[in-house]
C-alpha cells in the first residue's frame, strides 16, 4: 500500500482547506478580545499562525510526494 493515493490526496487538500479555514478563524479572538483577555487573544492567535503555517506545509509536502515516480503512476487513475 502506498502512501499517496487518490483517497489520501484527497484527504490532505481537504485538511489544508480546514487548517486554514481554522487559523483564519482562530485569529478572530485577537481581534474582537485583544485587550481584555489577552491570555486566551494570544493562545488562541498563536494556535490560528500555526494552522495558517501548516496548511501550506501540507499542501507542499503532498505535492512533493505525488510528484514521486510510483506514487505519480497510481494518481493517474484520479483523473476521472
Amino acid at each position: 500500500m502506498s502512501l499517496i493515493n487518490c483517497k489520501n490526496l484527497r484527504l490532505a487538500v481537504s485538511t489544508a482547506g480546514v487548517l486554514f479555514v481554522l487559523g483564519i478563524l482562530l485569529q478572530a479572538p485577537r481581534l474582537l478580545f485583544g485587550a481584555d483577555l489577552p491570555v486566551l487573544a494570544t493562545t488562541f492567535s498563536g494556535i490560528g499562525l500555526l494552522a495558517i503555517v501548516l496548511s501550506p506545509t501540507l499542501i507542499a509536502a503532498t505535492t512533493l510526494l505525488s510528484l514521486l515516480p510510483g506514487a505519480a503512476r497510481q494518481l493517474e487513475l484520479c483523473r476521472r
